[in-house]
């Protein structure tokens, strides 16, 4: 190609854009501009095109992609005349700008002198006296070109704005490879330019030649808030919004001296009072970034909150100004900077015991953000919470809040109610906009609800007699009114009718109370005249409890509201109420409601079966709670539950035996063992029945336990096949009554649910040791020879999925246990059904032959999961478990079924399905292990456990770890594509519930984890980093959970490996060798293929570094290896240079410029091939933007701890409930 290129290019363009070209005209068209780019002329093309084609924007923008691919791909190769050649050209079209230049050619123009100030700008400063070419290189005159280009014109002024706004940008937000190489000469510049020059002196030290980079003394800083200031006089919106978009970016670094010196907070007002939507809402951000960032001088940071406070009338116009009517529409422009709004106001909490308060600053801001509190706006009003409450909690706040705290306790009363439940709730006009399914609403409403009675509680803690005659009134109100006489009166009521989620209100609010009195009681405990406020405190509650007792409620679900409410008094009444709340608990839970069939599926039915289900619980905590009490009338109640048990279920009947075990093991009760072994020998007899035990070796008779063989035999009469579709089929009056007798023998099959509860119960509340011993021996004799009987079990189970074993059953059978086995969900986002049809569905499968399927499926599950938490619960018992010598082997044999004769994994078990074997089962079996036993059991334990979490984990991602490309077959069809993504999301929980054992096992011992390990990990870590048999499986399984395309799971993946280095590295070679071949090769691969700003990143270039320097040092084959997948680089000189730097941060940049050379050596720096351009580009992009969002929520955001990230109710212990929620 000759210099007519940039002719030719452009003939080129206009064929690809022609709308007369053919498809194969334009692939060799793009073939041709894809071997543009590779040649050494392309930079001058790109200048020639872009500076002769002023107003063709195609061709100008492809002139300025080729000029950005010279400076990103070639920069390093060029000589020093090419850079500033390269510089000149860019900072001659910048010039040239003008007012008819779309946007996207500024930000082009823009970028690309970016690009040149991040590789260049101030290299110079590096040594000690630099020449004039060094200074020239550099781009000394940098700032003096910024502010000739200022000067040019209005088009030449925004893309200065544009210059700095990006330059901030890489430098201050985002982790910008080239800067991060750069980074303490370019951001003391960043710094330098922005700032006058004396204050800049006050906290840099700096030679001479640093102020031949600045050419205005006062600093840009200055400059742009007087251009704002006069613009939003202009309403100029259009380079208002410009000038803030750049002064946003340089709120958080710059010195507070030149924000206070130049008023800016007195700007951001004026913007807020503009009427510029986009305006405003910066400015809000703005404001926030000031409120929230750091300040060496605390009096810069006091103006800035006197400020604030002392324009609370301005703010409140604003707000005023703000609103509209919902139900006119949700205003687009308005409500977003609502939020902003309130967001930003709301999180002075921290400031206003600093403000000086002597004109009524501190009410005005009160009174404003009460009025925010009551937008109609859940999320609006949400965000106002947390403030409440952290006030509340401060002795200090409460003088301040004597005025608003009655209205706000009304609101919050008023608050208190199910907003998802109420059709045409004004909230949910709000809701369409700020939630993305009727799943996430619902969700946001309870964490709402919660903050809400954390009000009501939080009042009623401060304002005790207050909140009493408050909620006195309130109540009678209510009851007297023409919905609580309706509640009064009715047995059933509609849950989603006014009266019933009226009275539910008031019984939250009740609880709320009751929680404040308890919260009284804990905090106040040294407050004048305690006992004697304590005292009228107890009255008063005496007399509320006798008050509601009396009300009489029947409606089974309120009435289940108010007997929770019951437990709550008994914590603070004790004995003066027990024998009338316990009589009021076992009225209930016998109370008769002779309409209701409780065989029958109904929501009636489920109402009473909830009303006794709490009952029971709470007879527990009763019994946990003052077991002295009732040992008094043990007899009493002995004679009770055995009057009562012939009328319960068996659920209900294992709850009432707890209840009388946990008297007899908690209290000083005499003959313990006899009466222990009343309750518990009888269920517990069931594991060793001749035929139970026979039964549980055979898969067969297991499946005719569960009732296959009659369900098989009622098939057949219906002439159903393996093509009938069973959800078509309605279920008649003998197939009813079929499942009606099932359901029943389904209850007793076998007694896990005993055997978990009156394990659980007894071990509740130990505080002595001898205690714990006197169980362990009324225990052991009965648990040692059952425990082959459950794993047998757990085998049988884990066994059923698997078609395999279906082999010899009829296929009509076959077909029916693998609709059993189908595990149903339903998610946000991922299915494309509603929740809604999910649900219907559901409801029109119990109505048919499907129902069976779905009911054999769940009881397997079911029994399943509570065997699991069988064996956690013998666990929970100390060595009796352990001691076993077959037990390690008897486990996995019962949850890892191969097929005979290798060690291929039976596939019937689903991710789902592992990931509560694992959460429920394996995690409390290994965290209760004894000392003295974990050397033997984890030994013979731990090897195999961790092969298997690795097999299963690198099958099951196997699917999602391929890189998509055209061969990928895309699925079209709407279930299809859920399954999908269900399956990935399933495979994510299961990953992360590994990462929890492992987290479990060895703690993650640095810096940013929340603590330290315990002594049980401290064990742990020993027995695994010092047996080679346990080693070799757990690094090999934390190095593939580090490689799974899962970003949380690898990150915190990253930090075990990181926890680990200390103890396992250069203690074996063979462990050493790993670690060079199979963790840094997979580090590698996660660094050269994460863009920066990811979590994960940072974390894994540490441990990368860390290997690299501790295995460099003692292994030439590291160093070789290194050499090798680097294609060539210096591993010698890298190593030589990073034990020179003390500095991580130093060497942070060394290990950068590695990496970019092995970007750059595979042909992968920039993110791919250029033949991709235009594509690259918008990913580049897209990429950029939303790392600007990430960080720009980081300024903005509240001071808020983000939680662990691995907490997930999806995969926490939560996911079968605590002491008092599980079943």
């Amino acid at each position: 190609m000759d210099f007519s290129g940039a002719n030719q290019i452009v003939s080129v363009l206009e064929t690809i854009y022609s709308p007369k070209s053919t498809n194969s005209d334009r692939l060799k068209s793009q073939q041709f501009l894809d071997e543009v780019k590779l040649q050494d002329e392309s930079p001058y093309w790109g200048y020639e095109m872009a500076l002769n084609n002023p107003m063709n924007y195609i061709v100008k923008h492809y002139g300025l992609g080729l000029l950005h691919n010279a400076i990103k791909r070639k920069w390093k190769d060029y000589d020093q005349q090419k850079r500033i050649t390269l510089r000149k050209w860019v900072m001659e079209l910048n010039y040239r700008v003008h007012d008819q230049d779309p946007r996207y050619i500024k930000e082009k123009l823009a970028l690309l002198w970016v690009e040149i100030a991040k590789r260049s700008w101030g290299e110079a400063l590096r040594g000690g006296n630099p020449t004039e070419d060094l200074l020239v290189e550099s781009w000394v005159d940098m700032d003096n070109n910024l502010t000739e280009l200022w000067s040019t014109n209005q088009a030449a002024r925004e893309l200065t704005l544009i210059i700095f706004r990006i330059l901030f940008e890489d430098v201050f937000l985002l982790d910008d490879m080239i800067v991060l190489k750069r980074m303490t000469i370019i951001q003391p510049l960043c710094v330098m330019i922005v700032c006058p020059m004396d204050v800049f002196a006050k906290k840099y030290k700096f030679t001479e030649k640093w102020t031949l980079f600045k050419a205005n003394n006062e600093g840009w800083f200055k400059v742009w808030v007087q251009e704002l200031n006069s613009s939003v006089a202009d309403k100029n919106a259009e380079y208002v919004i410009r000038l803030l978009e750049t002064l946003k970016t340089c709120l958080n670094w710059p010195l507070s001296d030149v924000l206070i010196s130049n008023d800016i907070i007195s700007s951001f007002f004026a913007c807020f009072l503009s009427n510029i939507p986009k305006a405003q809402s910066m400015a809000l951000d703005a404001l926030h970034i000031l409120l929230t960032r750091p300040y060496s001088n605390e009096e810069h940071y006091q103006i800035v909150l006197n400020k604030l406070f002392n324009n609370m009338d301005v703010l409140d116009k604003v707000y005023t100004d703000l609103q509209f009517d919902p139900e006119d529409g949700v205003d687009e422009d308005k409500y977003p900077i609502v939020k902003k709004f309130v967001d930003m106001i709301s999180c002075l909490y921290t400031c206003i015991l600093k403000v000086r308060n002597d004109n009524h600053q501190i009410q005005n801001y009160l009174r404003l953000l009460l009025r925010t509190t009551y937008n109609p706006s859940l999320i609006v009003s949400g965000l106002t919470l947390d403030f409440w409450c952290s006030c509340l909690r401060n002795d200090e706040c409460l003088p301040l809040m004597d005025e608003c705290i009655p209205e706000l306790l009304e609101f919050a009363a008023n608050a208190l109610i199910y907003y998802e439940q109420i059709d045409g709730h004004p909230s949910k006009i709000f809701a369409d906009i700020d939630f993305q399914s009727n799943t996430e609403f619902q969700t946001f409403c309870s964490s709402y609800r919660k903050r809400i009675r954390d009000v009501i509680r939080l009042i009623s803690c401060v304002k005790l007699d207050f909140a009493y005659d408050w909620l006195n009134l309130r109540l009678n109100t209510y009851f007297s009114s023409p919905y609580g006489q309706q509640v009064l009166s009715s047995t059933f009521l509609d849950r989603k009718s006014e009266p019933y989620l009226s009275a539910l209100s008031q019984f939250m609010i009740i609880e709320c109370f009751i929680n404040g009195c308890i919260r009284w009681k804990i905090w106040f405990p040294d407050s004048d005249k305690y006992d004697e406020k304590l005292a009228d405190i107890l009255h008063k509650l005496e007399i509320l409890s006798n008050q509601l007792i009396a009300l009489n409620i029947r409606e089974p679900l309120l009435l289940k509201k108010e007997i929770q409410n019951f437990a709550l008094f008994l914590t603070m009444l004790k004995d003066n109420v027990l024998f009338t709340l316990l009589e009021k608990i076992i009225t209930s839970a016998t109370m008769d409601y002779p309409d209701i069939d409780l065989d029958e599926k109904t929501e009636q039915a489920d109402a009473v079966r909830d009303l006794r289900y709490a009952c029971g619980i709470e007879l527990n905590r009763m019994a946990l709670l003052m077991p002295e009490s009732l040992k008094g009338i043990y007899p009493d109640l002995e004679n009770v539950v055995s009057r009562i048990l012939p009328n319960l279920s068996y659920h209900e009947k294992i709850s009432f035996e707890s209840f009388l075990l946990t008297i007899i093991l908690k209290s000083s009760l005499d003959r313990k063992e006899e009466r222990f072994a009343a309750i518990v020998d009888p269920e517990l007899i069931a594991w060793s029945d001749k035929n139970t035990v026979v039964g549980l070796t055979d898969l067969p008779w297991f499946m005719e336990r569960l009732g296959i063989v009659q369900i098989a035999e009622y098939f057949q009469k219906r002439g159903i096949n393996e093509h009938s579709d069973l959800l078509l089929i309605p279920i008649d009056e003998e197939g009813k009554k079929l499942k009606s007798t099932l359901s029943k023998r389904w209850q007793t099959l076998f007694p896990v649910r005993a055997t978990r509860m009156f394990i659980h119960y007894s071990m509740q509340s130990i505080n002595k040791d001898e205690e714990f011993k006197a169980l362990q021996e009324m225990w052991r004799p009965r648990i040692v020879p059952i425990i082959p009987y459950i794993m047998r079990l757990l085998y049988q189970l884990q066994s059923y999925p698997d078609p395999e074993n279906w082999k010899e059953l009829p296929t009509v059978v076959q077909s029916f246990l693998k609709h059993s086995t189908v595990e149903r969900f339903w998610e946000a986002g991922a299915s494309y059904k509603s929740k809604d049809e999910f649900i219907d569905e559901h409801m029109k499968a119990m109505q048919s032959l499907r129902d069976f399927a779905d009911s054999v499926g769940h009881i397997v599950r079911y029994t399943r999961e509570y065997t699991l938490l069988v064996i956690g619960a013998i666990s929970s018992l100390g060595s009796i478990f352990y001691e076993v010598e077959e037990v390690p082997q008897l486990l996995l044999d019962s949850i890892i079924i191969c097929k005979p004769g290798s060690s291929v994994i039976s596939p019937g078990v689903s991710a789902h399905s592992w990931k509560h074997v694992i959460n429920v089962g394996i995690r409390p079996v290994l965290k209760n292990c004894p000392e003295e036993c974990a050397p033997k059991f984890m030994s013979a334990f731990l090897p195999k456990l961790f092969n298997t979490l690795d097999m299963l984990l690198c099958d099951k991602w196997a699917p999602f770890m391929v890189d998509h490309d055209t061969t990928v077959v895309v699925p079209t069809d709407d279930e299809e594509i859920t399954e999908e993504i269900l399956e990935e999301n399933l495979v994510r929980q299961f990953t992360t519930v590994v990462v929890l054992l492992l987290l479990d096992c060895v703690g993650q011992n640095s810096s940013s984890s929340k603590s330290k390990p315990n002594a049980h990990q401290i064990l742990m870590r020993r027995l695994i980093f010092q047996d080679i048999n346990i080693l070799a499986p757990f690094l090999k399984l934390l190095t593939h959970l580090i490689s799974f395309k899962d970003g949380k799971c690898s990150f915190n993946s990253i930090l075990l490996m990181k926890s680990c280095l200390a103890e396992v590295l250069i203690k074996d070679e063979n462990v050493d060798e790993f670690f060079t071949v199979e963790v840094m090769n997979t580090l590698l691969k996660i660094l050269l293929n994460q863009s920066p700003n990811k979590d994960s990143f940072y974390e894994a270039l540490y441990v990368f570094t860390v290997i690299f320097l501790t295995l460099c040092k003692e292994y030439k084959s590291t160093r070789d290896f290194l050499y090798e997948v680097s294609h060539g680089y210096n591993i010698d000189e890298l190593y030589e240079n990073l034990k020179k730097v003390d500095d991580y941060k130093n060497q942070r940049t060394l290990m950068i410029e590695f990496l970019d050379w092995i970007k750059t050596a595979n042909g992968t720096n920039d993110e791919g091939d250029v033949s991709h351009a235009a594509a690259l580009e918008r990913k580049r992009q897209e990429k950029r933007d939303a790392s600007l969002k990430k960080a720009t929520e980081r300024l903005v955001k509240k001071n808020k701890d983000d939680g662990d990230m691995l907490d997930d109710p999806a995969t926490e212990d939560a996911a079968f409930g605590s002491l008092f929620e599980t079943a």
